[in-house]
């Protein structure tokens, strides 16, 4: 489980990485001008043009979902549609991602141990009220 995890977030980072690298679809989407983040500036192709053939996702909103949950942030200053991510989606560093992948992969083990930890005490605390 946690290798297919691996493999999808490693797919993924690549994928947007060398999308947003790709000069062709610049008028699409491209790097911001920090170079931090990139610009979606016409949604409608690149939904049409890339996301269905490069991620087989079939809803721009599924993307944008699937970019939170793989740990980018929406620039809320811009009026453009921009992500970004902390530190580690940076243009011509792709080396970066594999941090990136780790930290994700992490974020991810703790929070699921945390929620296993509070289901158990839930239910013991449950179980300690109908022995009681």
């Amino acid at each position: 489980m946690a290798n297919d995890c691996t493999r999808f977030l490693h797919t993924f980072y690549m994928g947007v990485y060398q999308l947003v690298d790709d000069p062709s679809s610049d008028s699409i989407i491209s790097w911001s001008k920090s170079n931090k983040s990139f610009v979606i500036w016409n949604p409608e192709e690149l939904f049409r043009r890339k996301l269905l053939s490069k991620f087989y996702i079939n809803k721009l909103s599924h993307f944008i979902s699937e970019l939170d949950d793989c740990g980018f942030v929406r620039i809320k200053e811009s009026q453009h549609l921009e992500f970004g991510h902390k530190e580690y989606f940076v243009r011509g560093q792709p080396e970066l991602l594999k941090t990136m992948l780790v930290k994700t992969v992490l974020g991810r083990m703790k929070r699921r141990s945390k929620e296993k930890r509070a289901k158990a005490e839930v239910h013991k605390r449950m179980k300690d009220l109908l022995i009681k």
